[in-house]
């Protein structure tokens, strides 16, 4: 399976990293040149099952798991601000350029499903589903 963007209730992730700064800060700097899938560990980790019992029907090698739907990161932190009932606006875009201590990265690292839809699996849950399903619980998280 592969996968990118991962976030999920345990451990560091971009969700949990932006909720705890948004609670310091009064604005949020943030990229927007670089797309890619939003993914919820819960649902990678669901991804297996797809295959059956039977995992024989074709689905040898790398299969993509990430979420459906692609954004930018920016984007990200809007939808995250606006499920924390904060200003949507306070998050501003910059380029990666801003960052140059980061690693650099593709600005676009979208992952394909057409492999998965060819051999009838089934698609991927939309990236903002997921969030909205995985919000509480990486919140709750968050604040213990």
């Amino acid at each position: 399976m592969r996968t990118a963007w991962l976030y999920g209730v345990h451990g560091r992730s971009f969700v949990r990293t932006m909720i705890d700064l948004e609670s310091r800060h009064d604005t949020l700097d943030v990229v927007d040149d670089q797309r890619g899938q939003p993914t919820w560990s819960a649902d990678v980790a669901a991804r297996p099952v797809d295959l059956g019992p039977h995992p024989g029907r074709g689905a040898s090698g790398v299969l993509h798991a990430a979420g459906r739907g692609d954004t930018s990161w920016y984007e990200s932190v809007r939808e995250v601000c606006a499920r924390l009932g904060a200003d949507p606006d306070r998050a501003r875009r910059v380029s990666s350029g801003a960052f140059p201590r980061l690693a650099p990265r593709p600005a676009y690292s979208a992952l394909a499903h057409g492999r998965r839809q060819r051999l009838g699996l089934p698609a991927p849950r939309d990236r903002r589903s997921a969030l909205h399903e995985a919000f509480p619980f990486i919140r709750k998280e968050s604040s213990s």
